[in-house]
Protein backbone atom coordinates (compact mmCIF):
# COMPACT_ATOMS: atom_id res chain seq x y z
CA UNK A 1 0.00 0.00 0.00
CA UNK A 2 1.33 3.06 -1.16
CA UNK A 3 0.04 5.59 1.46
CA UNK A 4 2.04 3.56 4.19
CA UNK A 5 5.50 4.84 6.10
CA UNK A 6 7.29 2.11 7.14
CA UNK A 7 9.92 2.62 10.13
CA UNK A 8 12.29 -0.03 11.88
CA UNK A 9 12.49 1.34 16.08
CA UNK A 10 14.71 -0.19 18.27
CA UNK A 11 12.88 -0.74 21.38
CA UNK A 12 14.82 2.06 23.65
CA UNK A 13 13.77 5.13 21.37
CA UNK A 14 10.07 3.93 21.22
CA UNK A 15 7.90 6.89 23.48
CA UNK A 16 5.79 6.17 25.69
CA UNK A 17 2.87 7.33 23.23
CA UNK A 18 3.78 4.61 20.59
CA UNK A 19 4.14 1.87 23.08
CA UNK A 20 0.06 3.25 23.25
CA UNK A 21 -0.34 3.34 19.55
CA UNK A 22 1.28 -0.18 19.01
CA UNK A 23 -0.89 -1.48 21.82
CA UNK A 24 -3.98 -0.78 20.67
CA UNK A 25 -2.99 -2.21 17.10
CA UNK A 26 -1.91 -5.86 18.97
CA UNK A 27 -4.90 -5.53 20.86
CA UNK A 28 -7.20 -5.35 17.45
CA UNK A 29 -5.12 -7.99 15.95
CA UNK A 30 -5.36 -10.39 18.60
CA UNK A 31 -8.72 -9.77 19.98
CA UNK A 32 -8.29 -13.08 22.17
CA UNK A 33 -5.60 -11.83 23.90
CA UNK A 34 -6.70 -8.52 24.55
CA UNK A 35 -5.66 -8.33 28.19
CA UNK A 36 -2.00 -8.45 27.82
CA UNK A 37 -1.79 -5.20 25.41
CA UNK A 38 -3.53 -2.62 28.55
CA UNK A 39 -1.75 0.16 29.20
CA UNK A 40 0.69 0.16 26.60
CA UNK A 41 2.54 -3.12 26.86
CA UNK A 42 3.39 -4.33 23.28
CA UNK A 43 4.80 -7.73 23.87
CA UNK A 44 3.67 -10.82 25.28
CA UNK A 45 6.76 -12.81 26.01
CA UNK A 46 9.79 -12.11 24.77
CA UNK A 47 10.12 -8.13 24.65
CA UNK A 48 11.75 -7.50 21.09
CA UNK A 49 14.77 -5.56 20.12
CA UNK A 50 13.52 -3.60 17.33
CA UNK A 51 10.02 -3.44 15.90
CA UNK A 52 9.43 -3.08 12.06
CA UNK A 53 6.08 -0.99 11.91
CA UNK A 54 4.16 0.72 9.19
CA UNK A 55 2.18 3.34 9.52
CA UNK A 56 -0.91 5.14 8.25
CA UNK A 57 -0.52 8.80 9.21
CA UNK A 58 0.29 8.69 12.50
CA UNK A 59 -1.44 5.60 13.32
CA UNK A 60 0.09 1.74 13.24
CA UNK A 61 -1.38 -0.37 10.99
CA UNK A 62 1.60 -3.15 10.69
CA UNK A 63 3.99 -4.40 13.32
CA UNK A 64 6.33 -7.14 13.73
CA UNK A 65 8.21 -7.74 16.58
CA UNK A 66 11.97 -9.02 16.57
CA UNK A 67 14.77 -10.11 18.56
CA UNK A 68 18.40 -11.75 17.73
CA UNK A 69 18.94 -15.00 19.55
CA UNK A 70 21.02 -18.36 19.36
CA UNK A 71 18.80 -21.02 18.78
CA UNK A 72 20.70 -24.04 20.54
CA UNK A 73 19.98 -27.44 18.33
CA UNK A 74 19.39 -30.14 20.89
CA UNK A 75 20.91 -32.95 19.37
CA UNK A 76 24.42 -31.45 18.27
CA UNK A 77 25.08 -28.53 21.17
CA UNK A 78 25.94 -25.92 17.73
CA UNK A 79 24.63 -22.85 17.98
CA UNK A 80 22.36 -20.82 15.16
CA UNK A 81 21.88 -17.39 14.84
CA UNK A 82 18.26 -16.29 14.14
CA UNK A 83 15.73 -13.40 13.92
CA UNK A 84 12.98 -14.71 16.16
CA UNK A 85 9.92 -13.46 14.55
CA UNK A 86 6.76 -12.54 16.51
CA UNK A 87 3.80 -10.13 17.44
CA UNK A 88 3.08 -9.76 13.28
CA UNK A 89 -0.21 -7.83 13.01
CA UNK A 90 -2.05 -6.06 10.52
CA UNK A 91 -4.95 -3.78 11.08
CA UNK A 92 -8.15 -6.02 10.37
CA UNK A 93 -9.59 -3.41 8.35
CA UNK A 94 -6.94 -3.72 6.16
CA UNK A 95 -6.05 -7.29 5.86
CA UNK A 96 -6.32 -8.72 2.50
CA UNK A 97 -4.99 -5.64 1.11
CA UNK A 98 -0.77 -6.58 0.62
CA UNK A 99 -0.16 -4.73 4.01
CA UNK A 100 1.36 -8.07 5.51
CA UNK A 101 3.17 -8.58 2.26
CA UNK A 102 4.75 -5.46 2.85
CA UNK A 103 5.74 -5.87 6.10
CA UNK A 104 6.97 -9.68 5.40
CA UNK A 105 9.37 -7.19 2.50
CA UNK A 106 10.71 -4.98 5.06
CA UNK A 107 11.19 -7.35 7.74
CA UNK A 108 13.18 -9.15 5.00
CA UNK A 109 15.62 -5.82 4.29
CA UNK A 110 15.70 -5.11 8.14
CA UNK A 111 17.24 -8.81 8.96
CA UNK A 112 19.69 -8.26 5.74
CA UNK A 113 21.10 -5.54 7.19
CA UNK A 114 21.59 -7.20 11.00
CA UNK A 115 23.34 -9.56 8.73
CA UNK A 116 20.85 -12.62 10.12
CA UNK A 117 21.72 -15.58 8.23
CA UNK A 118 17.55 -16.68 9.08
CA UNK A 119 14.43 -15.80 10.45
CA UNK A 120 12.82 -17.99 12.72
CA UNK A 121 9.19 -18.07 13.75
CA UNK A 122 6.44 -20.40 15.30
CA UNK A 123 3.30 -20.03 14.45
CA UNK A 124 -0.58 -21.09 14.05
CA UNK A 125 -1.03 -23.81 10.92
CA UNK A 126 -4.07 -21.42 9.85
CA UNK A 127 -0.84 -18.86 9.00
CA UNK A 128 1.30 -20.96 7.02
CA UNK A 129 0.48 -19.88 3.61
CA UNK A 130 0.55 -16.30 4.86
CA UNK A 131 4.51 -17.05 5.92
CA UNK A 132 4.92 -19.17 2.86
CA UNK A 133 4.07 -15.69 0.57
CA UNK A 134 7.02 -14.15 2.13
CA UNK A 135 9.23 -16.72 1.47
CA UNK A 136 9.15 -18.27 4.58
CA UNK A 137 9.70 -22.15 4.54
CA UNK A 138 7.53 -24.70 7.19
CA UNK A 139 10.19 -26.57 8.87
CA UNK A 140 8.55 -29.90 8.44
CA UNK A 141 9.41 -32.09 12.09
CA UNK A 142 10.73 -29.32 13.38
CA UNK A 143 10.27 -29.32 17.41
CA UNK A 144 10.46 -26.22 19.28
CA UNK A 145 11.73 -26.05 22.88
CA UNK A 146 11.12 -22.74 24.65
CA UNK A 147 9.33 -20.93 27.90
CA UNK A 148 5.59 -20.15 27.69
CA UNK A 149 4.16 -17.20 29.04
CA UNK A 150 3.56 -18.93 32.34
CA UNK A 151 7.24 -19.26 32.60
CA UNK A 152 7.00 -23.15 32.02
CA UNK A 153 9.38 -25.32 29.85
CA UNK A 154 6.76 -26.24 26.72
CA UNK A 155 7.35 -28.38 23.60
CA UNK A 156 6.22 -26.79 20.69
CA UNK A 157 5.38 -29.56 17.95
CA UNK A 158 3.35 -26.79 15.65
CA UNK A 159 4.42 -24.99 12.94
CA UNK A 160 7.82 -23.37 12.83
CA UNK A 161 9.64 -21.82 9.52
CA UNK A 162 12.48 -20.10 8.78
CA UNK A 163 13.02 -17.47 6.33
CA UNK A 164 17.02 -18.11 4.85
CA UNK A 165 18.16 -14.68 4.20
CA UNK A 166 21.87 -14.85 4.23
CA UNK A 167 22.40 -19.13 4.44
CA UNK A 168 20.84 -21.05 2.12
CA UNK A 169 17.72 -23.54 3.38
CA UNK A 170 20.62 -26.51 3.55
CA UNK A 171 22.55 -24.56 6.28
CA UNK A 172 19.43 -25.16 8.89
CA UNK A 173 19.50 -28.24 10.64
CA UNK A 174 16.19 -29.98 9.61
CA UNK A 175 13.78 -32.13 11.42
CA UNK A 176 16.01 -31.56 14.59
CA UNK A 177 14.96 -29.98 17.75
CA UNK A 178 15.76 -26.29 18.51
CA UNK A 179 16.05 -24.84 21.49
CA UNK A 180 14.50 -21.28 21.69
CA UNK A 181 16.14 -20.56 25.63
CA UNK A 182 13.55 -18.22 26.44
CA UNK A 183 10.20 -16.98 25.73
CA UNK A 184 8.69 -16.49 22.05
CA UNK A 185 8.34 -12.91 20.93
Amino acid sequence: MDHLTWAVSWENDLPPEGHDALAGLLARAYPRHVELFRDGCTWSGARPELRVVGSAGDRPVAHLGLVRRFLRVQQTGASLLVGDVGLVAVDPDLQGRGVGRALLDHTLRTMTELALPFGFLTCRPEVVPFYRSGGWQRLDGQITRMIDNDHRPEVYDGPAMALPVRAPMTDWPHGLTVDRNGLEV
